[in-house]
């Protein structure tokens, strides 16, 4: 059995966490955190020995908060936040040396496969072929592009060999020509829409496009859920979905 703290209970996320969680046997949620809740459990009020994992679908504050928290308790915590600084990657380097820590931008089992296949067919098909990404999600969508597409143009860059900060370009406007080596991530905020994230490879006479479309939140809770029970038990250090699924 692996107890569980979800911090962002109230959101969309937390609500399917701890639906998912009470429906599996091996899963119990003990504690359900969330700031629009001032009377119900604070993240202050978190001891040791509380879960056995906290798992964060917060905003970058909230985040910062639970992983203080997380570290001082020595918690194991899964970190589904996104719009992440560089200074906060290097707090959870800081704390992967006291705690496990499992950090992903899309917990989609399904996602991670399309990462997987994406960085093989880059490398089967070369320099010839333009990369592009197309995402899309809901209009409420705080970051944008979303933390999943970043994470797919990184895995195409370095498939590809390519620096991610010189070749990976976040807009396209105006009259200038694509360059040859461009991975271009452009975004759509639409609707209700949980999430779609599309590579095309394309070359003059054909294309292939490596497409993922979530239909409901679950698939991200579920992996989520997957991963924390992974992560119970595991010495201190930093973790991915690749870890959980056997990718790397």
């Amino acid at each position: 059995m692996t107890t569980l703290a979800i911090h962002g209970s109230a959101g969309r996320m937390g609500q399917r966490l701890i639906a998912l969680a009470d429906a599996d046997a091996d899963l119990t949620v003990t504690t359900a955190i969330d700031a629009a809740n001032p009377d119900g459990p604070q993240l202050a009020a978190l001891d040791a020995g509380q879960c056995d994992v906290l798992i964060d679908f917060t905003l970058p504050d909230g985040f910062r908060a639970a992983l203080a928290r997380c570290v001082e308790t020595q918690t194991p915590i899964v970190v589904g936040t996104t719009g992440l600084t560089d200074a906060d990657q290097a707090d959870l380097d800081a704390a992967a040396q006291i705690i496990p820590v499992l950090q992903a931008t899309n917990f989609s089992q399904v996602v991670n496969v399309l990462n997987h296949l994406s960085a093989q067919a880059v490398k089967l098909l070369g320099d010839d072929y333009d990369l592009e990404i197309l995402e899309a999600h809901h209009r409420y969508k705080q970051d944008a592009p979303s933390g999943t597409a970043l994470t797919l143009a990184r895995v195409v860059a370095d498939a590809a060999g390519r620096d991610f900060d010189e070749h990976v370009k976040l807009t396209r406007h105006g009259d200038d020509p694509r360059q040859p080596k461009d991975i271009t991530v452009q975004t759509l905020r639409i609707g209700d829409d949980a999430g779609q994230h599309t590579l095309f490879l394309a070359a003059p006479g054909e294309r292939l496009e490596l497409k993922h479309v979530s239909t409901s939140r679950d698939s991200y809770a579920s992996g989520a859920l997957r991963a924390a029970k992974w992560l119970a038990g595991q010495q201190p250090g930093r973790y991915d979905m690749k870890d959980v699924m056997g990718l790397k």
